[in-house]
């Protein structure tokens, strides 16, 4: 980054400074200005340690430590000098020291940072905003920020790869300028680059909740899902009338059709409508001109009496892209207004699924309640 003072005569660029060269010492000034206004940079941690170093058989001492408004603990490193050589393993090694502390032990290192007579326990809770200690909401993750003049190409990218594991890791560039007899000292954010920090976190929400659905995995019940996408070439209407299910557009989406086995029971969705149906699969994937359905005039191929025959029929003309109908006997449907929508309930991208992740069971298990089908009802009535 490059600054410049602006005057009459144009701009005046400003030559950077090492630190050391300019005096600046680390734990004596750089550390100071962290301690006592930490909130310029980092407005939602709180410092309660410096120079923390409670652990047995250990020497090493964390520069800052903190904790933000999410109760998360905050460990802050700095290095003066132009490479940081090592300080993010040393970070990660003080994260992992630090991570059991209690709300309690922050209380009491909180209490020696401030010192006699203050109410630590107090502004804890007050920067908290809790009415009481929430032992089983404090230090569940572990942050990491890092200041340095410099980074190397070897830190950032050690940095980096930590980032994508899931480590909370921030990274402030130092640098400083002299302008006459001032100097002048930016601190930039370079990982993540500010701009983009909210997408990134969102990104890593994402991946967390990913990872945690894949990890979740169930053995597969028997119920099969499916999705009955809107589309110009799909009518809930005739599916309802004439007992079928469909995908088309290509063979990513009709190939989990043939996942489908005649007997076996298939939940319908619509995605961001719902859940509106539950029948039994009859037969295997047939294209629309090929589907026989009863009318008043006798059987008749579906595709000469559907509701979106034209867009069948132009759909259809790309035998790659054809819609497939698979038979079915409808158990229990609904109109769309009526479809079964709750958080928790399972949803996929496939047209078809034989879904193991956790939530299916239940999914299952209130459809089952909401649809009113009682299987041990029916076995009952069969014997």
């Amino acid at each position: 980054m490059t600054i410049f003072e602006l005057e009459e005569a144009g701009l005046r660029r400003l030559s950077p400074v090492a630190l050391g060269a300019a005096q600046v010492h680390e734990r004596r000034d750089l550390q100071r200005v962290l301690r006592e206004q930490s909130r310029e940079l980092l407005d939602d941690v709180l410092i309660i340690a410096e120079e923390f170093a409670d652990w047995d058989d250990s020497r090493r001492r964390i520069d800052l430590l903190g904790v933000d408004r999410d109760a998360n603990l905050v460990v802050i490193e700095l290095k003066r000098g132009d490479t940081g050589v090592h300080m993010e393993l040393q970070a990660v090694r003080y994260a992992a020291m630090v991570s059991k502390m209690t709300f309690e032990q922050a209380v009491e290192t909180y209490a020696r940072h401030l010192g006699e007579g203050a109410d630590a326990r107090a502004g804890l809770l007050e920067f908290l905003a809790w009415d009481q200690p929430r032992e089983d909401d404090f230090a569940q993750d572990v942050r990491i920020v890092l200041f340095s003049e410099d980074f190397s190409r070897e830190l950032t990218s050690s940095i980096l790869w930590l980032a994508e594991k899931r480590v909370d890791i921030t990274c402030f560039r130092m640098r400083a300028y002299r302008l006459d007899d001032r100097l002048l000292v930016d601190f930039q954010q370079i990982i993540p680059l500010k701009e983009a920090e909210d997408y990134q976190v969102k990104v890593r929400n994402k991946q967390l909740v990913e990872q945690s659905e894949r990890a979740a995995r169930v053995p597969w019940n028997g119920e099969f899902y499916a999705n009955f996408g809107a589309g110009p070439c799909r009518s809930w209407d005739d599916a309802r009338k004439f007992g079928f299910i469909s995908a088309g557009g290509g063979g990513w989406f009709t190939r989990t059709l043939n996942l489908l086995e005649p007997g076996a029971r298939v939940w319908v969705n619509r995605p961001g409508v719902g859940y509106l149906g539950v029948a039994e699969v009859l037969g295997a994937p047939v294209p629309a001109e090929e589907f026989l359905v009863d009318t008043d005039a006798g059987r008749r191929p579906y595709i000469d009496v559907s509701a979106v025959a034209a867009a069948l029929r132009e759909q259809n003309a790309d035998p790659e892209a054809a819609e497939l109908l698979v038979p079915v006997r409808w158990l229990r449907v609904r109109d769309e207004s009526q479809a079964v929508r709750e958080t928790g309930l399972f949803g996929n991208q496939n047209s078809v699924a034989k879904p193991t992740a956790a939530s299916w069971p239940h999914t299952v298990a209130r459809l089952k309640a909401e649809f009113g089908i009682d299987d041990e009802a029916d076995e009952a009535d069969e014997v």
